[in-house]
């Protein structure tokens, strides 16, 4: 999987892991989930066809870099594990980009 060099995984270090079917696979190492911000809802996602982390990232966000965001509200599911039928969180697209000001001129 490449990584974008805007993505906030870019630099990680890529190392081999099986997953549940015992096929060794490259992968990058978890960093722990930023909480989501004051208010922020989740819209709950029933999985259908080949739909995969990078296309629900584009249809929700506008972009497929967004997928860490997907990966992040699902936290016990490894995205390349998800199969249809399966219910995934999308966090809420309203807060992509969101700027809050904090100091005063």
């Amino acid at each position: 999987m490449p990584i974008s060099n805007t993505s906030r995984y870019f630099g990680l270090s890529v190392f081999k892991a099986a997953g549940a079917d015992q096929v060794w696979r490259p992968t990058l190492a978890m960093r722990p989930p930023s909480p989501p911000p004051p208010g922020a809802g989740m819209v709950r996602h029933v999985l259908s066809g080949d739909e995969t982390i990078e296309y629900l990232a584009f249809r929700h966000f506008g972009s497929s870099d967004s997928w860490w965001r997907i990966a992040e509200a699902n936290p016990m599911r490894f995205p390349t594990d998800w199969k249809p039928g399966m219910v995934v969180n999308i966090p809420s697209p309203g807060d992509v980009g969101r700027v809050v000001r904090t100091r005063r001129f």
